[in-house]
């Protein structure tokens, strides 16, 4: 055996199939080859049925999808509450005083 096939016998023993994958990555194995058909998640196909999956690839997928959160915001603004039904009197006229007045100006 050369150095050659050495290497290439110690990537293909380190080929993932889709349950590891999906161990890996805490879904199903069906969510696998779904990322896989999307284009989401690259694979070695072995044959036509079954596929393998590089370290590295499965480590591109994972950084693919990750986040940054930004921890430094500045504050945030405060949240305005709607006034409640009804409205505010600005008048200082309730509608009970409004309709006395009413009352007492067609009385006259």
């Amino acid at each position: 055996m050369t150095c050659t096939d050495a290497s290439t016998t110690k990537a293909l023993v380190s080929l993932l199939d889709s349950q590891e994958v999906a161990l890996i990555l805490k879904i199903s194995a069906k969510t696998v080859h779904k990322l896989v058909r999307e284009g989401k998640l690259a694979c070695v196909r072995v044959t036509a049925r079954d596929r393998r999956f590089t370290h590295e690839q499965v480590q591109e997928y994972i950084q693919s999808q990750s986040t940054l959160v930004r921890i430094d915001k500045k504050g945030t603004p405060p949240v305005s509450s709607h006034p409640k039904k009804g409205g505010e009197k600005s008048s200082g006229v309730s509608g009970t005083g409004l309709a006395r007045e009413i009352r007492s100006l067609c009385r006259s």
